[in-house]
């Protein structure tokens, strides 16, 4: 069964999905879920040469079906369990023994619970008694708040931190114009709105890669 070569050009990890370029420089990239990679040794990642064979979607897109990865091992299936009887014939042996042991055992073990439990209900009351004398204690010493500990504290420099670090940075970097290339909505609006040559938005309704990041 002949199997075709790519490049595992883009991984989410999160999500368990990326795509493949392949290796005869066909011009769309191929979809590949984790679901037909989870008999490899280890997650893919970036650079990965997948071996794979493809069926057509009803969006015209390519799937990987079958799918490797190419210099990692495969996970054995699990060895069928061994026979246990000899193992159970052995247990049931030594439980016949042991019932007449544990019948003549039982009610000296119930005798002597009964003074066990009497002396971890008096360590357990004991130590109850010690925690709420060492709380009381401890509220007795919390100091009383000043005025100046009461000052509401100054705001503006968290909001202002808050709203730099959500703020996405992207750069045009040559050879990204494609879906496939883009890690999210905000990266491919960025790009179609700033880079040139980017082929995202076929029918130009502003918003780029509708059916994979901008759905």
């Amino acid at each position: 069964m002949l199997m075709d070569r790519g490049v595992l050009v883009r991984w989410n990890d999160e999500k368990g999905f990326g795509f493949i370029q392949p290796e005869n420089n066909v011009a769309q990239d191929v979809f590949i879920h984790i679901s037909v990679l989870k008999k490899m040794a280890r997650k893919p990642i970036v650079g990965d040469s997948i071996l794979y064979q493809t069926e057509v979607q009803n969006d015209g897109k390519r799937k990987a079906v079958i799918a490797s990865i190419e210099g990692v091992a495969v996970i054995a299936a699990s060895a069928t369990p061994r026979s246990h009887s000899h193992v159970q014939s052995r247990n049931e042996n030594f439980n016949n023994k042991n019932k007449a042991h544990y019948h003549n055992s039982r009610k000296s073990s119930f005798n002597t619970i009964i003074p066990l439990l009497i002396i971890v209900a008096i360590v357990i009351f004991g130590f109850k008694q010690y925690q709420e004398f060492n709380e009381a204690t401890a509220i007795d010493e919390v100091p009383a708040l000043t005025n100046e500990d009461t000052q509401p504290m100054p705001m503006y420099e968290t909001k202002a931190r808050t709203q730099a670090t959500a703020t996405p940075s992207f750069q045009c970097e040559a050879g990204k114009t494609h879906c496939s290339h883009m890690s999210s909505c905000a990266e491919a609006t960025f790009y179609i709105q700033n880079c040139p040559n980017t082929q995202m938005d076929g029918n130009g309704d502003g918003i780029p890669c509708e059916r994979q990041w901008c759905s």
